[in-house]
């Protein structure tokens, strides 16, 4: 029977790993063995807990930010190359984040999805400022904000909805997609729980919402730009939802003509819509299969998506809440059955993203530290160009700039879900992963000659290997602290054999390894550990989290 009921008992290796996997873009070795000793309560105090992000995106022609500037591109840049330094900006902070918030940043941008194709990177970087604000806070709070928030007011359409010409896209995705969901179809245009009358009411209702990024129009909860209400642009009608936005009861909110009515229509709506219970069941829901597991049986609805709705409900969707109520309990850990088939721990497909972000990190793989080049040049070379142009557009995760507002399939499409990530159009670019850390190239577009980062594999095992002239010690590290879960002998012996050792006995090896200390010579030591490192990042196993 699934339970949420906490797990109070010790981590150890193995589940301390399943935690930082899923919370994290990915824990080194020293992360998994400090969690180990920890109870997930002393874990998610610690998960849970983050500071700001402290930094801003730079500009590499004037090497200063301009975010804060009244938004014209600096003499020199142009706003496109500035917009992907707002995500290279904010790539570099998930890689050196230890805690649930990048995590949720990218959760929310899922939820919440906008692109960056369009308009100025001072509204991206509003945008993802609000992510981050309310990653760990009231959902229902971020709701409201979003809808003043300028880049969704661009991609959804919503600065071109008047009273005299309502523009239903932003209402429509807002029920559909961002909060309550489309529940089965009743009868022509009744979706359970609401109808399309309720989007055309929700469209006048958030009518007169202009775009403006004058940084005296400023929403002081976050210090991030919002958008101008207009109300002569605003619909001053009365707005009616139906019984079943409104829990049997048919609700009407009273139209207004001036900004401080707008704001009171635009509370009114949110109430109305966040005091459903399914509200909070939708949004339990996509938590659940982010976090946990694809699949929703009808025993999970039961006795965790409905207990854990509930929770959140009352405290006013705070997701912190929510989150360390789910990522405590025995479900979580597969502790509250004993069928093998169904393991939480290593079941979900990694995105392209946790995989490049999983490697650089657990192999300490800096950017910044990559000789011949500068923080500025990296920011172009390995996240604008490598890793977000190059690595994640041909591997079906082009982050922050998706072709439809549903967001990357593998959140939303049933059956496959996270499925969605391995598959014909998207496997290839995965295992070329290997070569483009080992050899600093974007493979297979040699003319990107320089991705911006590489893994120097000798120096990494010297230095954090235990006892890397023992070849068991090694291989058993290395699989153990990288893969979900432990290896088959079959398998471990193919990993020790095939792929280290080679021709070489295990008293060879350490030989070998003894000279390369001595003389600094890799000739043999390096592509042997290039093959094993090869062949445990395309393995099946390092597919999965």
């Amino acid at each position: 029977m699934p339970d949420l009921s906490a797990y109070s008992g010790v981590l150890g290796n193995r589940l301390a790993a399943h935690l930082l996997r899923r919370t994290t873009f990915g824990p080194t070795k020293a992360q998994i063995l400090d969690f180990a000793t920890k109870t997930p309560a002393q874990a998610l105090a610690l998960v849970l807990n983050f500071n700001p992000i402290a930094n801003n995106p730079i500009d590499p022609v004037t090497n200063a930010t301009w975010i804060n500037t009244i938004p014209v591109p600096p003499a020199g840049s142009d706003d496109v190359t500035l917009r992907g330094f707002v995500i290279a900006w904010m790539l570099d902070n998930f890689r050196t984040d230890n805690t649930l918030r990048s995590k949720m940043i990218l959760f929310l941008h899922q939820n919440w999805m906008v692109d960056d194709e369009s308009w100025n990177s001072h509204d991206m970087y509003d945008y993802l400022k609000r992510l981050e604000f309310y990653c760990l806070g009231s959902y229902k709070t971020l709701a409201k904000k979003m809808c003043r928030d300028n880049r969704m007011l661009v991609y959804l359409n919503g600065y071109q909805n008047t009273g005299a010409s309502p523009n239903e896209n932003y209402a429509r995705e807002f029920l559909e997609l961002f909060t309550i969901g489309k529940g089965p179809q009743t009868a022509p245009g009744n979706y359970t729980n609401y109808t399309e009358n309720d989007i055309k009411e929700a469209a006048k209702l958030l009518s007169g919402y202009e775009y403006d990024l004058n940084n005296a129009n400023v929403d002081t909860d976050i210090n991030v730009r919002q958008c101008r209400l207009s109300p002569w642009r605003h619909s001053s009608s009365n707005k009616i939802f139906s019984q079943e936005l409104g829990g049997g009861i048919s609700v009407t909110i009273t139209g207004s003509n001036n900004a401080a009515g707008m704001l009171t229509e635009l509370d009114q709506y949110i109430n109305l819509v966040f005091d459903r219970l399914e509200t909070a069941k939708n949004i339990c829901r996509k938590l659940y299969r982010y976090f946990v597991y694809r699949e929703i049986s009808a025993a999970v609805e039961t006795d965790i998506i409905t207990p854990l709705a509930i929770n959140l409900q009352n405290n006013n969707y705070n997701l912190s809440i929510a989150l360390n109520q789910l990522l405590q309990s025995n479900h979580f850990y597969d502790l509250d059955d004993s069928n093998a088939t169904d393991n939480k721990v290593g079941s979900m497909v990694k995105s392209p993203l946790d995989l490049v972000m999983h490697t650089i990190r657990f192999f300490n793989i800096s950017p910044f530290t990559f000789v011949g080049n500068t923080p500025t040049t990296i920011w172009n070379d390995f996240y604008r160009i490598g890793l977000r142009e190059i690595i994640l557009r041909n591997a079906d995760m082009y982050l922050f700039s998706t072709t439809t507002v549903a967001g990357f399939p593998a959140y939303y499409a049933a059956p496959k879900w996270d499925k969605h990530w391995f598959d014909t159009s998207s496997i290839t670019q995965r295992y070329y992963l290997g070569r483009c850390l080992l050899e600093n190239k974007c493979w297979p577009y040699s003319s990107w000659a320089q991705m911006g980062v590489k893994i120097d594999i000798v120096v990494w095992v010297r230095d954090n290997i235990s006892a890397p002239s023992n070849g068991n010690i090694l291989v058993d590290e290395l699989i153990n602290y990288l893969l979900p879960e432990i290896p088959d002998t079959a398998r471990r012996s193919y990993y020790l054999n095939q792929t280290l050792l080679g021709t070489l006995s295990l008293i060879n090896w350490q030989n070998e390894w003894v000279s390369y200390i001595l003389s600094g010579n890799t000739a043999v030591v390096k592509p042997r550990l290039e093959l094993l490192f090869k062949a445990i990042i395309f393995s099946q196993e390092y597919q999965l989290q």
